[in-house]
């Protein structure tokens, strides 16, 4: 049986790819040398697998503890939870995510549905996963750096997995916070004059009609806007 672990370093001792598991008595443990974090355990001098340091110190394994088969796998499913911890983990620390979007990469990580909600209540339970604090920062900036309106908000979200009640509350705390007619009166100055070579003036109200829709606001301020423009 082979580890989904491999790194396919050359390093004995640093070397995560797993042998056929078999039972034995664990005759060394070194640290890794590329990875201290990391340790190589060895049965009947042999190289067995690769764990995470963390859980090699708290499952107390040292030489002389016996290793059955069940034991062993044991082990290695713990590390694959472990990793699928670090992946969400590394995933959310440089950039905010929903709940939805690390489901999703740790599913194309190839991580079982297990590990992977194992992972999410994790970072749930840290505060690093928080999908209203996300929605209402999120439609604020959208809609402050881009100009976007709550449908086209409403859309991406709903993209990024966000539950319906949760975008509904966002945006209505941002359609109290924001003139959305006065934004897309902005955008649709900007948008008119830069159709100033259209000569057909329907034609030029269209393209300012179907740019603000695009832009997600709703159509009574779309069609107000356009009516007016000369």
């Amino acid at each position: 049986m082979r580890s989904r672990f491999g790194r396919g370093n050359s390093d004995k001792e640093g070397d995560d790819r797993q042998r056929e598991l078999s039972a034995g008595s664990i005759t060394r443990v070194a640290q890794q040398k590329h990875d201290p974090e990391r340790v190589s355990v060895f049965i009947d001098d042999e190289f067995a697998f690769g764990l995470t340091l963390e859980i090699a110190i708290r499952e107390g394994l040292k030489k002389g503890v016996e290793l059955s088969i069940e034991a062993q796998q044991a082990l290695l499913n713990d590390e694959e939870g472990h990793r699928a911890r670090a992946v969400a983990l590394n995933y959310v620390d440089y950039q905010a995510r929903t709940v939805e979007e690390v489901r999703r990469k740790l599913r194309k990580k190839g991580y079982n549905d297990v590990d992977s909600e194992d992972a999410i209540q994790y970072l749930l339970g840290y505060g690093f996963l928080d999908d209203e604090a996300y929605a209402k920062s999120y439609v604020r900036g959208r809609f402050a750096g881009s100009g976007y309106g709550p449908r086209r908000l409403r859309a991406e979200l709903i993209r990024k997995g966000v539950s319906s009640s949760i975008i509904a509350n966002a945006l209505t705390e941002l359609v109290k916070e924001v003139d959305l007619e006065s934004k897309a009166r902005q955008l649709a100055h900007r948008r008119w004059e830069s159709l100033s070579r259209e000569p057909d003036i329907r034609k030029r109200k269209k393209k300012l009609f179907d740019y603000l829709v695009r832009r997600g606001f709703d159509y009574h301020i779309v069609s107000l806007i356009v009516d007016e423009s000369r």
